[in-house]
């Protein structure tokens, strides 16, 4: 019994200078890396997540060939997102087009550790009755069938990060920071084939409760500023749950940054986290989860 409390105290020592090793051979072996190395290797290791990262705005985004994408987007999606970490404002644009229903959601806020932004491209197979969206899961646009869409994410202080693609989900998330949504602002443009889709897309803003004065249109592009959501909510907001999910995101951001203090930019973190904590760092790249559902065709 005596020797119990002595075995411990060694135990607890051997087990730290393990880890103080272990931590010191891995801050070396990331500084040795080249940057493009370090670069190369992250987007590797974030491929099975379905992100790709962009070192020159130190943002990751959704690949085009995400394997999210085969889930499409269902309702329940936004509806269990406080249950995933992730704090949003979401605004849904449902308009009907070419004997289709079709869907861009817009989402910014705090997915995780990370501060984001994206729109989504979706269709049902045929027109969908507003009473029967909420249980049909819509489908991604097709590599024919995506919009050329630019995202502009400004934070209290700073913009965050601007990028224009043409893909079926146009995102950035920038790891270790933390914003509340309403502290947001996404400026966003959508360019249409045709002005018929053109004018589809913005009755269904006017119809939301965006004035012709808050959208800017120009030969088959809308641009608009996305601040608050005027989309009715899914469901009554969970204040508490919400509070609870913001300070929570707010420590897990610290803890983020204080466990990997020896370096300053997302590369860098992530690539000793990978060294050193594994199972943190495929956690981590979990940036925008997704559950399975039954698809129900329309």
């Amino acid at each position: 019994m005596y020797l119990l409390i002595p075995i411990i105290i060694v135990l607890f020592f051997v087990l730290f200078l393990s880890y103080y090793h272990r931590k010191k051979q891995a801050v070396q072996k990331v500084g040795r890396m080249s940057y493009a190395w370090k670069c190369d290797l992250l987007n590797e290791l974030a491929v099975p997540f379905g992100f790709s990262y962009q070192f020159v705005q130190d943002i990751f985004t959704f690949r085009d060939d995400a394997w999210q994408k085969e889930f499409g987007y269902g309702e329940f999606y936004d509806l269990n997102a406080l249950s995933m970490h992730m704090i949003l404002d979401c605004e849904p644009v449902y308009f009907n087009y070419h004997g289709k229903t079709w869907l861009i959601e817009f989402c910014k806020g705090q997915y995780g550790i990370n501060t984001g932004a994206e729109a989504g491209i979706y269709h049902a197979d045929s027109v969908v009755p507003p009473a029967l969206r909420p249980q049909t899961v819509f489908t991604a646009a097709a590599e024919d069938e995506v919009l050329p869409v630019k995202l502009r994410l400004t934070g209290p202080d700073c913009p965050l990060f601007s990028i224009s693609q043409k893909q079926w989900r146009v995102s950035g998330f920038v790891m270790g920071t933390f914003t509340a949504p309403e502290d947001l602002i996404l400026e966003a443009a959508v360019t249409f084939p045709d002005p018929d889709m053109c004018t589809a897309f913005t009755r269904a803003m006017n119809g939301l409760g965006y004035k012709s004065s808050e959208l800017l249109t120009y030969q088959n592009t809308v641009q608009f500023y996305f601040t608050r959501p005027k989309s009715a909510p899914l469901m009554a907001p969970d204040v508490f749950l919400e509070k609870y999910r913001l300070l929570q995101g707010d420590i897990f951001c610290e803890l983020f940054l204080w466990l990997t203090n020896p370096f300053f930019t997302t590369v860098d973190r992530l690539l000793y986290l990978y060294y050193t904590h594994p199972c943190l760092f495929e956690r981590i790249l979990c940036i925008r989860m997704f559950q399975k559902h039954r698809r129900k065709r329309q």
